[in-house]
């Protein structure tokens, strides 16, 4: 799955993203502004593929912050969170990514 992310007003917030999550080979463009600020906010939706949006990125509560929301996959009322080894090296993989626009790295774990 290929991701990526523009800032098409050049206010230095994620815009637009464009990912493609169903798989399909097109890319599926998502414009949200959940918490009514006024600026799209950033959703990172099916990284394992396995039909579950695993890990959200908001500012649902409106303090200025980004809440990272966990998914309940299994459905035991417990958050799920898995650490992938995607390349068979024994270790768990860990990819670095803007994913909020301000310039910096940020870490997610995918599969």
């Amino acid at each position: 799955m290929a991701t990526a992310s523009y800032d098409t007003n050049g206010d230095g917030y994620v815009d637009v993203q464009l990912t493609d999550t169903d798989g399909d080979g097109y890319a599926d463009v998502e414009l949200q502004d959940t918490d009514g600020d006024g600026y799209a906010d950033v959703q990172l939706t099916d990284t394992d593929g396995d039909g579950y949006a695993d890990v959200q990125e908001n500012d649902t509560n409106g303090d200025g912050y980004v809440d990272v929301q966990y998914a309940d996959t299994t459905g035991d009322g417990y958050a799920d969170v898995e650490n992938y080894d995607t390349d068979g090296d024994g270790y768990v993989d860990v990819q670095y990514t803007d994913t909020n626009g301000d310039g910096y790295a940020d870490t997610s774990y995918h599969a």
